[in-house]
């Protein structure tokens, strides 16, 4: 193992035991509800303004191997994007003649965001099947790490968030298709980085600042 190569990471806070845990000095959240729950994970996005840095609530073009995900919209607008388009393929918002669910099936590409610079954004996701135990180590400690790296002034590791993703089946959409190539292209990167992240570099999928490991995980 060469852990010595790998930048200094940020002193981690310890979260593990919260729910809701809030970030970004209480700007936004993660919400785990009970495993049963029809939307298992609410999350809250600050405003989106033009010029500020990006919340870490915004993920980056992705798709989920195993998975559909689903979101129900709480307060708020979301934009979601579907596949390489600029344009948002659905807004969703609590306003009059707007839809307030959507669902984006696996392995499309996709992402979100806030679509209002004024006002916070409340989202329930749901992914299925369901992997409650997974998704719930994989969000703790995704945002748990992205929060510390930026309240530390500390650039994130592309491998410990490949290693993250790795360990919830989700890679990086590569802009370079969104059919069959591109899926497959994102899937052999992910695995590629994500093995030399966690057997060479020596980053884990977990913390326990960040989660509460469960035995059967």
């Amino acid at each position: 193992m060469l852990s010595f190569l790998r930048p200094s990471a940020p002193p981690r806070t310890e979260r593990a035991g919260q729910n809701p845990v809030f970030y970004e000095n209480g700007r936004s959240s993660l919400e785990f509800r009970d495993a049963r729950a029809d939307f298992t994970l609410r999350n809250v996005h600050p405003p989106m303004v033009k010029g500020e840095p990006l919340s870490i609530m915004v993920p980056p073009h992705h798709y989920h191997i195993k998975q559909s995900e689903h979101f129900r919209i709480v307060s708020g607008s979301v934009n979601i994007y579907r596949g390489l388009d600029p344009q948002p393929w659905k807004t969703l918002s609590d306003r009059d003649g707007f839809e307030r669910t959507a669902m984006i099936p696996k392995k499309i590409y996709h992402r979100i965001e806030n679509a209002s610079s004024t006002e916070p954004l409340v989202l329930d996701v749901h992914l299925a099947p369901e992997e409650y135990e997974v998704e719930q180590r994989f969000f703790r400690n995704f945002f748990g790490y992205l929060d510390d790296c930026k309240s530390g002034n500390v650039a994130p590791s592309l491998f410990q968030l490949l290693v993250f993703l790795h360990s919830a089946d989700t890679p990086l959409a590569l802009p370079i298709s969104e059919s069959w190539p591109g899926v497959f292209a994102s899937r052999i990167i992910l695995i590629g980085m994500a093995f030399w992240g966690r057997w060479i570099l020596g980053y884990k999928q977990t913390y326990p600042e960040y989660y509460l490991e469960k035995k059967d995980l």
